[in-house]
């Protein structure tokens, strides 16, 4: 199934605002990383530190279920005062 996956800040400047992945419907957190990652190997740092979240709420699992009209998002890691 194809993903579009919405990336921000360095993630979002570097690949563009959103990807699109192939993925089975039953997945891993780390399988959809890789599928980034494999897409521009500078991201693989920022990719790893990461958090993933589906329809607005973050993924504390490692192994997910998604649907195709799912939101799916990846986070970088923020910092600033």
């Amino acid at each position: 199934m194809k993903i579009s996956v919405k990336l921000f800040a360095f993630l979002g400047d570097q690949l563009g605002p959103v990807v699109t992945i192939d993925l089975p419907t039953n997945t891993t957190v780390a399988a959809i990383k890789n599928a980034i990652t494999a897409l521009d190997p500078l991201v693989k740092e920022t990719v790893e530190n990461s958090r993933l979240a589906i329809n607005q709420e973050f993924i504390n699992q490692s192994e997910i279920t998604l649907n195709s009209t799912d939101e799916v998002a990846l986070i970088p890691p923020v910092s600033g005062g």
